[in-house]
């Protein structure tokens, strides 16, 4: 065994360090692949996230050469400023159920984080916001929401007992059906009324154009309303414009909803089509008939991924987190077309919401995601 950084120039190594995960889950009907085009993208030096911050590849090859193990480390600088921290960001780990592979990409990842300064390891954590956070540690036996990780269960003890890494924090994902529930009318009626008494509106948005217009108001909305999340880190208009656009390329634009009070965007709810089975009979690529295939599942499935939530904090005192879970609630009972959703990565810790959401719909979470850390000493 042996580990190469993967340079931008060197075409077959990244393309390795792309086809990996193809090969290793090639038998396991629960992965989805990646969104290729969003894959490629972080070898690509107009990628956003290296305005600001750097990143290292790394991938083991077997005596033959051929590809068995990846990594990326990342010093994220807005997310440790915002922090006041030095962690350098694992993501994009794959290797095979060999100690060997593991040993390697964790000694080159604490290699480069130390010369850098950095003083924990932590991960999985993405370049973007949106990215999936953590290592699948409970829900093998399902499939992942789109752009969501899915991982062996032998990951777990590859980071717990080859990294050395302890848990930080815990996302949660749950599963709502419309069998058998019934969207209580007085909640519904309580959150008209909000909606009358405050001034608070939900436009239907019909075009990709009308929602990347808003990109400024949405990030100012993001920024105050998610600033006491463990993963937050200060978005740019240019990083949210990135966000959206990966989103809308499953998304329906009617589906993202956002709140307004006035001409100011207030909170919002991402909703999006779960065409999981398309991209896996594509493998993740859009061209060139992907994109047909991916229009056509977005109206035969029956699943939907509820996935970006918040309220402005001013305004969540006033009833407008009401208003916001009454939009979830709408966007799965009032459709005939959708009978299963995903509501995905909420914070463990986050307390209030996830009670909150609980009284509304009926919430069965059945999907664990767990983000570690590790301090170099």
């Amino acid at each position: 065994m042996y580990l190469v950084e993967v340079r931008r120039a060197d075409h077959r190594a990244v393309r390795d360090f792309l086809k990996l995960p193809f090969r290793l889950y090639h038998d396991v009907p629960q992965w989805v692949p990646p969104l290729m085009p969003g894959e490629r993208a972080r070898f690509r030096p107009d990628f956003p996230f290296y305005r600001h911050s750097e990143a290292a590849f790394y991938l083991v090859r077997d005596e033959s050469g051929q590809a068995v193990g990846r990594v990326a480390v990342m010093d994220h600088r807005p997310f440790n400023e915002y922090h006041q921290r030095q962690d350098a960001l694992l993501y994009l780990y794959e290797a095979i159920n060999d100690d060997g592979v593991a040993q390697l990409l964790f000694e080159a990842a604490e290699a480069w984080a130390r010369a850098r300064g950095l003083t924990r390891l932590v991960g999985p954590k993405g370049f973007l916001i949106g990215d999936s956070l953590g290592l699948l540690v409970e829900g093998f036996e399902h499939r992942p929401a789109v752009g969501m990780n899915y991982n062996p269960a032998y990951y777990v003890r590859q980071w717990e007992e080859i990294g050395a890494m302890t848990k930080e924090v815990d996302y949660l994902s749950a599963y709502i059906g419309r069998e058998g529930y019934t969207y209580p009318q007085r909640l519904r009626d309580m959150a008209d009324r909000i909606r009358q008494r405050r001034g608070f509106r939900v436009p239907v948005f019909r075009s990709r154009r009308e929602l990347m217009a808003l990109v400024p108001q949405l990030r100012r909305t993001y920024n105050d309303a998610f600033a006491n999340l463990w993963s937050y880190q200060p978005l740019t208009d240019d990083e949210m414009g990135a966000i959206l656009d990966r989103m809308l390329l499953v998304a329906e634009p009617h589906m993202l909803k956002l709140i307004f009070k006035d001409d100011e965007v207030i909170g919002f709810t991402f909703a999006y089509p779960d065409i999981s089975a398309a991209i896996q009979r594509q493998k993740g690529e859009l061209w060139p008939f992907g994109w047909i295939d991916f229009l056509l599942e977005r109206r035969r499935t029956k699943w939907i991924n509820i996935n970006g939530n918040a309220v402005h904090p001013k305004y969540q005192g006033l009833g407008g987190n009401a208003v916001l879970y009454d939009e979830m609630a709408r966007t799965l009972i009032d459709s005939t077309t959708y009978q299963h959703a995903d509501l995905v990565q909420v914070q463990e810790s986050n307390v209030t919401m996830l009670a909150d959401m609980s009284k509304i719909l009926p919430l069965n979470f059945y999907k664990r995601h767990r983000v570690y850390q590790k301090v170099l000493t």
